[in-house]
């Protein structure tokens, strides 16, 4: 059953006028994210950049980042899309080609990307870096998803052979490296490494929606999915209606949603299939997440319900460390925006909304190995989500440069103090009445 109007949040973001029409479903899955925001754009099923509505049909198998984008995108806003998956200016100059006509009405979107605001300035000032640099993913980002999808084979299959649990938890931290990893290449072009991400049981594809669409697009905000997706038994967003155990008892049993997070997409996947909304290996994908228990049983010589059970203690252990990570990785502190706080009424470009929703760790930051495997260097990632984590820190003094042209301070933190906050947040009941500012130093 759906929930109730007046159970719904009301965003504190100016062009949220509405709640988005996802939210009214019990069951907030990927498809049904992109269908409700089809609904709230009404871009007559056509795609919209800014104020114009495009019609990108015979180019999408023809898109250099592959067809999923726009087969995805087809009938929906994909302004911000358009923005921050396009740092050089070649797309600009390609897009008057798809001109249909101008759109009516507003964006259903409370972000702005001014020719002279934050985020458009902060790309100008980019370009020149990205140009010396060499296209697509690194080789040393290449080689680390490598070498940690070989090391997670090895060891979950000498696990197997010994019946070694302890060396299951190394191999489950290690497909938990793996599949982080793999993260940085979904956001890019199709390419192989992006389907290493399938082996957590969560498809690639959906989660190019979820997080690439959803949640970088639109951070802590009602559109963002990834704030919703545990609702009601995790609730980030600062709306009243937590109960007490909510808002305590979460503290505990966040930590078994954790162990099971990746297990829950396959039983997601059967309860959407027992209502013929999927079906089983729709694609082929489907089967990646199996691979491992193959070599496993193929290459260990134990029984295979020995082999089974092994499989699924690495699973669970590489659930548990990759929820860990990304719930506290950057987002979720009282200190930190989120949708019903009061938000930044003197500028609503895109880039400032970011900095008003991130945090970096700065542990995490101070090695490259880290940076890719632990969502590191993370405000910089959702400026330029396309490019390689590896790369990222070359943009460092250019962004630092534009928050000092902007007045704006950009913070970090620590692991410590964004696990504590992502509790504190948890229980937070009450929206801030402070507006993130500029801070002229």
């Amino acid at each position: 059953m759906a929930p109730r109007a007046d159970d719904l949040p009301e965003s504190s973001l100016p062009g949220l006028n509405k709640c988005p029409t996802y939210r009214k479903q019990t069951l907030k899955t990927a498809d049904v994210w992109i269908e409700g925001k089809r609904v709230d754009d009404n871009t007559e099923g056509l795609w919209r950049v800014h104020d114009g509505l495009y019609d990108f049909s015979q180019w999408i198998h023809k898109h250099p980042g592959g067809s999923d984008w726009l087969e995805i995108t087809k009938g929906t806003d994909i302004t911000e899309a358009f923005e921050t998956h396009h740092v050089a200016k070649t797309a600009e100059y390609l897009l008057k080609q798809f001109f249909v006509r101008n759109a009516v009405g507003p964006r259903y979107s409370p972000y702005t990307f001014d020719e002279n605001g934050f985020y458009r300035t902060l790309k100008r000032k980019a370009r020149p870096i990205l140009a010396k640099l060499p296209p697509g993913p690194s080789k040393q980002s290449r080689f680390c998803a490598d070498f940690l999808l070989v090391s997670f084979l090895l060891l979950s299959t000498i696990a197997a052979a010994t019946s070694n649990f302890k060396l299951g938890i190394l191999a489950g931290i290690i497909l938990n490296f793996t599949v982080v990893s793999a993260h940085n290449f979904f956001h890019m072009k199709d390419n192989l490494r992006m389907y290493y991400f399938d082996l957590s049981f969560m498809p690639s594809r959906d989660w190019r929606i979820s997080h690439a669409l959803s949640h970088h697009l639109y951070t802590n905000t009602l559109l963002d999915l990834e704030l919703a997706v545990f609702e009601p038994l995790l609730q980030w967003v600062p709306y009243c209606t937590k109960s007490v155990i909510v808002r305590y008892a979460s503290w505990i049993y966040s930590f078994i949603i954790y162990a099971v997070f990746f297990q829950l997409h396959v039983f997601l996947k059967l309860f959407l299939i027992s209502k013929g909304k999927a079906k089983i290996f729709s694609r082929r994908q489907d089967l990646i997440p199996y691979i491992p228990l193959l070599v496993m049983y193929t290459y260990s010589g134990a029984s295979f319900i020995d082999t089974f059970i092994m499989w699924c203690w690495v699973v669970c252990i590489s659930s548990f460390f990759f929820a860990l990570n990304g719930f506290n990785a950057a987002h979720h502190h009282p200190e930190i925006f989120h949708d019903g706080d009061a938000p930044r009424t003197d500028d609503r470009d895109w880039g400032l909304g970011q900095i008003d929703t991130v945090r970096d760790r700065i542990e995490i930051d101070n090695s490259r190995f880290l940076v890719l495997v632990a969502f590191g260097n993370h405000c910089l990632h959702h400026m330029f989500p396309t490019l390689d984590h590896w790369n990222l820190h070359h943009f460092y003094p250019v962004f630092y440069e534009t928050c000092k042209e902007f007045g704006v301070t950009y913070k970090t933190t620590t692991i410590f103090d964004l696990l504590k906050g992502q509790f504190l947040q948890l229980a937070r009941t009450s929206s801030n009445p402070n507006p993130p500012k500029k801070h002229k130093e």
